[in-house]
C-alpha cells in the first residue's frame, strides 16, 4: 500500500457517507457452447455484480442475534482434569456444559449459517432484482428466488461475501483477523 495516497480527514460531517464503500464482485460462469464442428466447448465468462459494504456489518449483527443455541447438558468434571482446572473447581462435581455435538443443534446451525450467507449477500448486492414478470423483487424470498432461478450457487454467494469484505479490509487486516491477530 502506498501511504502517500492516503487522504487525511480533519472533520466528519453527519450524513456525509464518507465510509460508503461500493465495488464489484466478479464471479466465474462456465457455459457450454456448440462449435461449428458440432462439438461442445466449455467457455469461461466473468460477470461483475455491483456490491456495497455499507450497513452490511450492522445487518449481520442483527441476524446473528438469532443464532441457534446448543442445548445444555450436565457432565461430571474432576477437579484435576484440564476442564476442572480451567473452571477452578475446588472438588469433583457435575457442571452444565453446552452440547456442541447435538445433532439437531449442528443441523440448525448449518441451516442458519447458509441462510445468513444468503441474506447478507442479497443485502450487499447493489442492483435491482426482477421477477420473471418484470416486476421488482421486493422481499428477501423473492430476491432469493430470482437469484436461484438465475443459476447462482453457494460458491457465487461466498465469493460475493468475500468481495464485500474486501471493500473495507486491507489484505493484511484480513490475515490478522483470520489468524486471531497473531
Amino acid at each position: 500500500m502506498d501511504y502517500e495516497d492516503i487522504e487525511v480527514i480533519s472533520e466528519l460531517i453527519e450524513g456525509e457517507n464518507l465510509f460508503d464503500s461500493r465495488g464489484y464482485s466478479v464471479v466465474k460462469i462456465t457455459k457450454i457452447e456448440k462449435q461449428d464442428t458440432g462439438k461442445d466447448l466449455a467457455v469461461v465468462h466473468a460477470i461483475k455484480l455491483p456490491i456495497k459494504s455499507t450497513g452490511v456489518a450492522e445487518y449481520q449483527e442483527q441476524l446473528k442475534s438469532k443464532t441457534p443455541v446448543p442445548p445444555i447438558t450436565k457432565e461430571f468434571v474432576k477437579k484435576n482434569s484440564p476442564e476442572g482446572k480451567e473452571l477452578g473447581l475446588p472438588h469433583d462435581r457435575m457442571v452444565q456444559v453446552f452440547d456442541l455435538t447435538d445433532i439437531k443443534y449442528v443441523d440448525d446451525l448449518e441451516k442458519f449459517n447458509q441462510e445468513l450467507n444468503w441474506r447478507v449477500a442479497i443485502y450487499a448486492l447493489d442492483m435491482v432484482l426482477k421477477k420473471a414478470d418484470g416486476s421488482i423483487a421486493e422481499t428477501y424470498e423473492e430476491k432469493k428466488q430470482v437469484l436461484k432461478t438465475s443459476g447462482i450457487t453457494l460458491f457465487h454467494i461466498n465469493k460475493i461475501l468475500r468481495d464485500v469484505n474486501d471493500l473495507t479490509l486491507w489484505a493484511e487486516d484480513r490475515q490478522d483477523f483470520l489468524s486471531g491477530g497473531l
